[in-house]
């Protein structure tokens, strides 16, 4: 299945038509605007690591689901493994950038963690609401919890294109790294006085 199919099933289908990832004409409904970020900090030196993006439709489960692999090299940079993803590198991080539908819900889980002694992450979410009487349930967007130590799960709530205009979310995975072990200290070498003889 196609990048652009697999993600009109999760953008699109969800608002029952496929469309393309573009502004509409002026006189038209524009479309709801999201991106989507997911970040990988690395303190000390590791090996590469990945997180796994689980997102299925807020209506209906069943309707479409998405389930990228996002691999980072041992410095944190996102790594094209050349399989289909929807997500983009784009400044040092995957980035997904389209509308959001009807709305869905993704899990991110570090599924590889390249030997971290530790981890831990943060989730920023941003929203503007449509002022109109029909938005509802927006006070359940966002980020379920701010931060948290380990690998996951984090969970995001993002409201359909009825209730929000515009919506951002920043997922952040912090690996890190013991220090490389220093060598053992070598004693220095014992000095023996000779005697010295005198007649």
């Amino acid at each position: 299945m196609s990048r652009f199919v697999r993600r009109s099933l999760l953008l699109a289908v969800l608002a029952l038509v496929a469309v393309p990832f573009t502004a509409v004409g002026s006189g038209a409904q524009q479309l709801s605007e999201f991106t989507v970020t997911v970040k990988k900090v690395v303190v000390g030196t590791g090996g590469p690591s990945a997180v796994t993006v689980d997102c299925n439709s807020a209506q209906d489960e069943a309707a479409a689901q998405v389930v990228d692999v996002l691999n980072f090299d041992a410095q944190g940079n996102p790594v094209a493994s050349g399989a289909d993803t929807d997500f983009a590198i784009e400044g040092g991080a995957w980035v997904l950038e389209g509308s959001p539908g009807g709305g869905f819900e993704c899990t991110f889980t570090e599924t590889t963690t390249g030997g971290a002694s530790s981890t831990a992450w943060t989730c920023a979410y941003t929203f503007t609401p449509i002022s109109t009487p029909t938005a509802s349930q927006i006070e359940l967007a966002g980020c379920d919890a701010a931060a948290g130590a380990g690998v996951g799960p984090v969970d995001v709530t993002y409201p359909g294109s009825g209730d929000v205009s515009e919506q951002a979310s920043t997922v952040v995975f912090t690996n890190t790294f013991g220090s490389a072990p220093l060598d053992p200290i070598q004693p220095a070498a014992q000095v023996v006085a000779q005697p010295v003889f005198t007649g």
